[in-house]
């Protein structure tokens, strides 16, 4: 049965207006066409790194912090409210890309089950279903032509409406084979949300369906995500300088 479109009504702790956004059977994958705009950070936006508390073991290696802790939380508040107008009390499956979406993950359903808790709407007993998958497209700062999957058995997708976590768009290449990978497995819907995305012209073009922020085309590291595997228990989003790059580079297999 397709989705209709209707209204949205919550009450304490949310009172934002009744709204819908747009309808499941608007989704097309990496299509984006209902996206909301994210929010704009400037090439030469951020803070200097004694601004902020950030581990004495990396504050070396940091050129800048380019978004604090509290304003990405607040930020993923908000993309969870946006999630819930789309697909209402539909049941859902959420995959979270690892390593690098961990943390946006885990605050995102946080959000979620506080929407989804204390709707005035009448819910399922289960708003989604958690799925965990190891993807890696990259090698020091560059991305791979090639990804690498592993993941439990899938085939419970069949027919069922999919939402994949992601930390941040780049090039565009690894959501694009994702969901092709997805695909095969015949699922209802496909959608997106990452918290980042990057503005390089490497882009291929691959639109989120919720998105946070729009960041400058540099490498960023901290809210789990990484440099090697570095820098993942930074509570805000930075930059990582030459040295720090230099310092943590691993030569590839």
């Amino acid at each position: 049965m397709s989705i209709q479109k209707c209204l949205f009504d919550v009450e304490f702790p949310y009172t934002y207006e009744h709204a819908y956004l747009y309808t499941l059977d608007d989704l097309s994958p990496g299509a984006g066409e209902n996206a909301l705009e994210p929010i704009y950070i400037k090439d030469d936006d951020g803070y200097d790194i004694d601004t902020f508390l950030v581990p004495v073991h990396y504050k070396n290696y940091l050129s800048r912090v380019l978004i604090p802790n509290g304003v990405l939380k607040n930020r993923i508040e908000k993309l969870a409210f946006d999630i819930k107008k789309v697909y209402r009390n539909e049941e859902f499956h959420v995959i979270c890309l690892l390593k690098g979406s961990r943390g946006f993950f885990s605050a995102l359903l946080k959000y979620l089950n506080r929407i989804h808790n204390y709707s005035t709407t009448e819910s399922p007993k289960h708003l989604y279903v958690e799925h965990y998958v190891r993807v890696k497209s990259y090698c020091n700062d560059q991305s791979l032509d090639r990804i690498e999957i592993v993941s439990e058995d899938l085939s419970c997708l069949k027919d069922k409406h999919v939402l994949i976590v992601e930390d941040i768009i780049d090039t565009g290449k690894t959501l694009l084979k994702f969901c092709e990978y997805l695909k095969k497995f015949e699922v209802k819907t496909i959608a997106v949300t990452c918290l980042f995305i990057k503005r390089t012209p490497l882009w291929n073009g691959f639109k989120a369906d919720f998105v946070g922020f729009s960041i400058p085309d540099a490498f960023v590291v901290g809210y789990s995500l990484d440099y090697n595997e570095k820098f993942r228990d930074l509570d805000h989003l930075c930059l990582v300088n030459e040295e720090g790059k230099k310092k943590f580079k691993n030569t590839p297999a």
